[in-house]
């Protein structure tokens, strides 16, 4: 929200005061009826109360849009900073309570789990991909050059035709 709009939003409504104080002090006059400037008071009351009601009923919306976007970006945030190691570690925690309490499991945890297992697994099977990307290159190289070989030389026109029988030279 801009800064500059609240700052006009106050300034109105510092305005609508000072009119409001005005028809308070022009109740005391007596060349009016007390109740001329009570009801243009009220009016005016009215009109401030509604303006402001309307102003901040938006207001309301664009900051709902704003917290549900600054949520969905600190929980993405949130999320990416969370290892997955800590979620096992701390499931493990709540399981070893569990057992402690004679509750039953929730979850069952493999117990020769190490930590580096996924990691290494990822690497192993990087390795492997990128050998057998290695091998179709080369493969698909070998029969390239072969096809190559085996294909005959296109055919070069010298711009005559053979002669056939019945053409004679002149």
């Amino acid at each position: 929200m801009n800064m500059r709009l609240f700052q006009e939003i106050f300034e109105l409504n510092q305005a609508f005061e000072r009119v409001i104080e005005g028809l308070k002090r022009m109740e005391k006059v007596t060349l009016f009826s007390p109740d001329v400037p009570r009801e243009t008071r009220a009016e005016v009351v009215l009109v401030q109360v509604d303006f402001n009601r309307q102003f901040f009923g938006q207001f309301h919306k664009v900051f709902e849009k704003d917290e549900g976007w600054a949520c969905e970006f600190t929980d993405a945030c949130r999320e990416k900073r969370i290892d997955p190691d800590d979620a096992y570690l701390e499931i493990r925690r709540q399981e070893q309570m569990r057992k402690k309490k004679g509750l039953p499991p929730r979850v069952t945890l493999l117990p020769d789990w190490d930590m580096g297992d996924e990691q290494r697994y990822d690497e192993d099977h990087s390795e492997r991909r990128n050998l057998a990307a290695k091998k179709r290159r080369k493969k698909g190289r070998k029969q390239q050059a072969k096809v190559n070989i085996g294909a005959k030389p296109a055919a070069t026109g010298t711009g005559t035709a053979p002669k056939q029988e019945g053409d004679f030279d002149q």
